[in-house]
């Protein structure tokens, strides 16, 4: 089967597997956007043999470059590979696509963030984020951070507590700070 061929049939959910494996025989990286596409399609269909063909043609290497090289569209297609293949390295990318222009591209970094292994990275990352001017990321920052319960994570709370302007959002920080209620 040629690239256009097992394009056109992930078009088609019954196909979706077909198309996938012969993607992953031609090795063409160009097919990791329409794989995405068709697994970000809502049906009740098996999609890992659409993750198994993306992880086969390198997604995890090719997200950065995507990221780096692409377009809006492209940057949230790379954060989207970065949610789906978790990996360290993906901090800083994600770090630059939470402030990025392009809302779409700030919700996908958003939900890539949230699923990256909680290192001390992660969580000086989280720290950082704490002084976003976006809101929506502040308030994943202190849900993430309020979490972990590391003494870090706690005194950068609660270090920032002093300084949100936000009179809501330093109501639900003050409501994340408190301490879990004993059984």
């Amino acid at each position: 089967m040629d690239y256009q061929t097992a394009i056109a049939q992930l078009r088609h959910p019954e196909q979706w597997c077909q198309a996938a494996q012969a993607l992953t025989v031609l090795g063409d990286r160009r097919a990791l956007i329409p794989l995405l596409q068709a697994y970000e399609t809502p049906t009740e269909v098996n999609k890992l043999c659409l993750l198994d063909a993306m992880e086969e043609l390198n997604a995890d290497l090719a997200a950065p470059e995507l990221f780096t090289h692409g377009n809006a569209a492209e940057r949230r297609w790379a954060m989207h590979l970065m949610e789906l293949f978790p990996n360290p390295v993906y901090l800083p990318y994600i770090e630059q696509a939470v402030a990025d222009t392009e809302p779409p591209v700030r919700q996908q970094a958003r939900r890539s963030l949230a699923v990256q292994k909680q290192t001390p990275d992660w969580e000086a990352l989280l720290i950082r984020l704490l002084s976003s001017g976006d809101r929506e990321t502040r308030t994943q920052a202190f849900r993430s951070l309020s979490r972990r319960r590391t003494e870090t994570a706690q005194n950068a709370l609660k270090e920032h507590l002093r300084q949100e302007p936000d009179p809501d959002q330093r109501q639900v920080l003050e409501q994340m700070l408190q301490p879990a209620p004993h059984p």
